[in-house]
């Protein structure tokens, strides 16, 4: 029988193993590093989609000291940040994914046609800053759920760390993140009752989808389906309670998952590499993808624009109706950032491509919701160069707050 080994023998293994992980050896000078976390959806949206594309990386588990060294580097404690090959920060997975699309145009995940190309972004963007919402309340809003993940990444957080245990860390976690429904609008019994219902119109809407397609936008992997794939995967399918939903209720979601996930693992040679053509619009708007359109118009749109004019006034809160039912939240400046870029890209379409596109926008309530503020300019990233960043400073608002000593509050 082989003797156990001492806690601090599995220490010493453990911070040697996340040291290696962070070192390039030889053989691997063209490698990206990515500090990721095992419960972070936009950790695996970069992930997957640089899996797909072939682009060599190496993962780096963001335990506590990863995340101070995060902090140093890009201003907060955050996930993912990347190391180029050449030692420069990148972070922000949208700006991450278009840099790579310029450095490794082979197997574009952005569709030529523009009119395709700008419903991807809306539907990008609705998985980056809505989807939180949904996210947030299937994780903690549920007592099997916010047990199980506060201890999950709790072990994430201590790897490697001496001195502290998994079970001490987890109710800090726990009692930390039990405070979002404060700023995404659910704290009322009315509005955690209608993101229930959000949850199953979601994945009906996507089973419908899926039985005809096998990705969002015909038979190759968009932007859409790394982004989509985040939290549909590292929140509902990896939570207890929400997976039994999703294996129970989407069961076409699930397999699309799967795919997602072994796009690139040619390990166990089941990894895809034929695909198909992107949807041609051409021929009419799948009803399954119009019906997503207008579940986006129903909640992303609303709380984008409402956001993007908070933002502008300097609000800290403002209500908003969303599918139905008016709640408060919080602004957050990024997601009045990323409305405007989505605002941007459809004023960039051409008069043709715009008038094209406008019946189906227009059907989808998509339309006229998206513009009807106008474009409110967000300073969040002006004088910055997203993803890149420089002297550990990302953007306007942390540059404010180092500049006045304030204590950087994560929203």
């Amino acid at each position: 029988m082989n003797s156990p080994r001492l806690p601090s023998q599995v220490t010493l293994l453990e911070q040697k193993l996340q040291q290696q992980s962070k070192t390039l050896a030889k053989g691997q000078e063209d490698h990206y590093r990515i500090w990721q976390g095992q419960c972070s959806p936009y950790s695996y949206k970069v992930m997957t989609y640089m899996n797909y594309k072939s682009i060599p990386y190496k993962r780096v588990n963001a335990n506590m000291a990863e995340l101070e060294w995060g902090k140093q580097v890009a201003g907060q404690s955050i996930v993912p940040i990347l190391l180029t090959p050449d030692e420069q920060v990148m972070q922000d997975s949208t700006p991450i994914i278009e840099y790579f699309e310029k450095e490794f145009p082979e197997k574009s995940t952005v569709p030529e046609n523009n009119k395709l190309a700008f419903i991807m972004w809306l539907i990008e963007d609705f998985s980056d800053e809505y989807m939180p919402r949904m996210q947030m309340h299937t994780r903690w809003g549920n007592e099997q759920n916010r047990h199980t993940i506060s201890h999950k990444i709790s072990r994430n957080i201590l790897y490697g760390i001496p001195g502290m245990q998994v079970k001490d860390l987890a109710p800090v976690i726990l009692n930390r993140q039990s405070t979002f429904n404060i700023h995404l609008g659910l704290e009322s019994d009315e509005a955690k009752a209608n993101m229930d219902q959000q949850v199953l119109d979601l994945l009906a809407i996507l089973e419908q989808h899926f039985e005809q397609h096998q990705f969002l936008l015909g038979f190759k992997p968009s932007v859409a389906d790394f982004a989509l794939f985040g939290p549909l995967k590292i929140h509902l399918y990896d939570d207890p309670q929400s997976n039994q939903i999703l294996e129970t209720q989407a069961p076409n979601t699930v397999e699309w998952l799967h795919t997602i996930m072994e796009l690139g693992d040619t390990r166990g040679c089941v990894g895809q590499t034929e695909f198909g053509d992107w949807i041609d619009l051409n021929n009419g708007c799948p009803e399954s993808l119009t019906a997503l359109l207008s579940f986006i118009a129903r909640t992303y749109i609303p709380l984008g624009n409402a956001t993007a004019a908070a933002a502008n006034t300097k609000e800290k809160t403002f209500e908003a109706n969303i599918y139905g039912v008016s709640a408060t939240f919080s602004t957050h400046q990024y997601r009045a950032w990323a409305f405007e870029q989505l605002q941007l890209r459809y004023r960039r379409l051409s008069d043709s491509e715009q008038t094209e596109l406008l019946p189906l926008l227009n059907e989808t309530d998509v339309m006229p919701s998206l513009m009807e503020n106008g474009i409110l300019h967000s300073t969040l990233f002006d004088g910055f160069t997203p993803p890149f960043i420089k002297d550990g400073i990302p953007d306007a608002r942390i540059k404010y707050l180092k500049e006045h000593g304030k204590k950087l509050k994560q929203v």
